[in-house]
């Protein structure tokens, strides 16, 4: 049948949910490792291309290159560089104090600021907002250090002017770090809450599939019920006869006999069909306990009533036993309402036909009305679980398609002789 009906027997089970503030979705461990690289990556290249960059733009100012303290400077340039990327795959086991460490040491080297920028994204994506102060102030303040003191590659302290230009800049791009990563944090938090959604939608669904499978068992165990007492009830008639009878002849007695066994093996046959459904003393279906059960032999009044409704039986229904019949009109009964209910109007054909000792096949087909849809829309939907329950309990099988503006339901129920 449908993914629908194919829910029962899968043992599936919903993916678990994860808190909407959590971070990021759990990853594999080769997909963090290679992200992790690729990060490093990324950080030492940019870094080199803005030490090369940041150095020669230095020399073509005016910067004395046979100053020993332009290479001690271009030392600690590259150290700190080194030290960033070490410390760059550690962000999330101390993100405050590496996150400071590596604004600090972004404001003084050109080598270690793509990899201090994007821990600074990395701490912001967390949105706690002492940690992100931190880190802007450490980058701040070494911007602001770098520039006073002239510990750059100039060797002298700027300007006013150029100090001021230096951080409007600086605070340009920090600020612009800060923005991508609450951005990212707020997409992740959105991510995670859509993901939690979506997760209970499922397990709602879910529960209420085996609501209806259990209430459409609990009605199939009691519809047994009903017919397993009436036939206990003739084994106990027949067998009182045969207690208190004195006067039967052999031929007689042995009728009534066969009658006992018969009528023992046909109810050991509905206990069994009853024991294997769920009872659910919950549901609010409560049939009167003399009702009358339907057969095959129902059917066709069932189908009358439907105007634009045909039916055609190929097969010998005196022969169907009464549990087989009792379920094939409910589902033709069904699957008349399904029809009813999402294709009003349309032409609706019920074929019945099978072989005693082998199957009885029962094939509903309705026109799709325009536009029309084969889900209900009003909060049921749950009429082709009936269907798939009844047609498991007896053994059978049931499919549902939808095929050239028709919808077919397709359902084989085994037909044992008696």
């Amino acid at each position: 049948m449908s993914a629908l009906l194919d829910t029962r027997d899968t043992g599936a089970t919903p993916t678990p949910s994860r808190p909407p503030g959590a971070a990021h979705p759990p990853r594999r461990v080769g997909q963090r490792v290679w992200g992790e690289v690729w990060r490093l990556l990324v950080s030492l290249i940019l870094g080199v291309l803005l030490l090369v960059v940041s150095f020669g733009l230095s020399i073509d100012a005016g910067a004395d290159d046979s100053d020993l303290r332009l290479g001690g400077t271009l030392v600690a340039d590259v150290a700190m560089g080194l030290l960033a990327l070490a410390l760059l795959p550690f962000r999330r086991l101390a993100p405050l104090p590496i996150a400071v460490i590596l604004g600090l040491a972004g404001g003084f080297s050109a080598f270690a600021a793509p990899a201090a920028f994007l821990v600074l994204v990395s701490i912001s994506t967390r949105r706690r907002w002492f940690e992100i102060g931190m880190t802007v102030a450490a980058w701040l303040t070494s911007l602001t250090l770098v520039e006073i003191f002239g510990l750059h590659f100039m060797l002298s302290p700027s300007s006013p002017g150029d100090t001021l230009l230096a951080l409007l800049v600086g605070a340009v791009l920090v600020f612009a770090g800060v923005a991508i990563g609450v951005s990212i944090g707020n997409r992740r938090e959105l991510v995670a809450s859509l993901r939690e959604r979506a997760n209970l939608v499922v397990e709602e669904q879910n529960l209420r599939i085996a609501h209806a499978r259990e209430h459409e068992r609990t009605l199939i165990a009691r519809e047994m019920h009903d017919v397993l007492g009436h036939r206990l009830s003739l084994i106990a008639m027949h067998s009182g006869v045969l207690r208190y009878r004195t006067d039967l002849d052999a031929a007689d007695r042995a009728d009534t006999v066969a009658i006992v066994h018969d009528t023992t093996r046909l109810a050991l046959g509905d206990l069994r069909e009853v024991l294997g459904v769920l009872r659910s003393p919950g549901d609010s279906f409560d049939p009167p306990a003399n009702a009358p059960q339907p057969s095959l032999d129902d059917v066709a009044s069932l189908v009358h009533a439907e105007p634009l409704a045909t039916l055609t039986i190929t097969t010998e229904t005196l022969e169907i036993p009464a549990t087989v019949g009792r379920h094939a009109y409910r589902i033709v009964q069904e699957c008349l309402t399904n029809a009813r209910k999402h294709a009003p109007g349309q032409p609706v054909t019920v074929d019945i036909l099978g072989t005693a000792g082998e199957s009885l096949t029962i094939v509903v087909r309705n026109t799709l009305a325009p536009g029309g849809s084969t889900v209900d829309e009003s909060g049921g939907g749950f009429g082709l679980v009936g269907i798939d329950e009844r047609a498991r309990s007896l053994g059978g099988t049931a499919s549902v398609e939808t095929h050239a503006g028709a919808h077919t339901v397709t359902v084989t129920l085994p037909w044992p002789t008696s």
